[in-house]
């Protein structure tokens, strides 16, 4: 099987199901395109959970990131030789200080970017973000945009609820639940 592949049913390094969305050639060309832009590049991999794929995120030297799933650690490793980019695990190293820095500067001033291209901070919580990231893979959708509106959170919303009604999953409630407790955090559910 290739870096691309789409295989329904995998699951993660806890044998946890997860969503057929693997990470797609739009998420490892824009890894690249960061990478190659961007000066001090370094990867961080972060592990897969019950609910969400392995992802990686670079950053640049400056602080600003990106995060995009992958496949796996050895496919995020893979890419970030190929790039000459060093990677750690976050497990074992954390997040850099200079990305909290970045995040911080983009808070109390969010038109001094540090370039033209540079990747807006998203406006939600890390809690938020992560309910989107849920929403998402339950849903089997690509990722929305750095701030999405709404409509596109409750759209969101109900096509995760539609995968993982009880129902479609012999009567097992445990996809419905986070899809639930994802929605309250976006305060989706009022």
């Amino acid at each position: 099987m290739g870096w691309w592949s789409r295989r329904k049913g995998s699951r993660t390094a806890s044998g946890a199901a997860v969503s057929d969305r693997d990470a797609s050639r739009a998420d490892l060309e824009h890894l690249r395109g960061f990478a190659r832009s961007r000066s001090g590049v370094e990867a961080f991999v972060e592990p897969a959970t019950s609910v969400t794929q392995t992802t990686v995120v670079f950053v640049a030297g400056d602080g600003e990131w990106t995060r995009r799933r992958v496949a796996s650690p050895k496919v995020a490793g893979d890419v970030a030789r190929k790039l000459g980019v060093p990677i750690y695990d976050t497990n074992l190293v954390g997040y850099p200080q200079r990305m909290r820095d970045f995040d911080q500067r983009q808070r109390l001033n969010p038109t001094a970017r540090g370039t033209v291209n540079a990747t807006p901070a998203p406006s939600q919580t890390p809690q938020e973000q992560a309910a989107m990231m849920t929403l998402e893979v339950l849903a089997g959708v690509d990722p929305l945009p750095d701030d999405p509106t709404r409509d596109e959170l409750v759209h969101l919303w109900r096509q995760a609820r539609a995968k993982a009604h009880p129902d479609r999953r012999e009567g097992k409630r445990d996809a419905w639940d986070k899809v639930e407790s994802a929605a309250r955090v976006l305060g989706l559910d009022n």
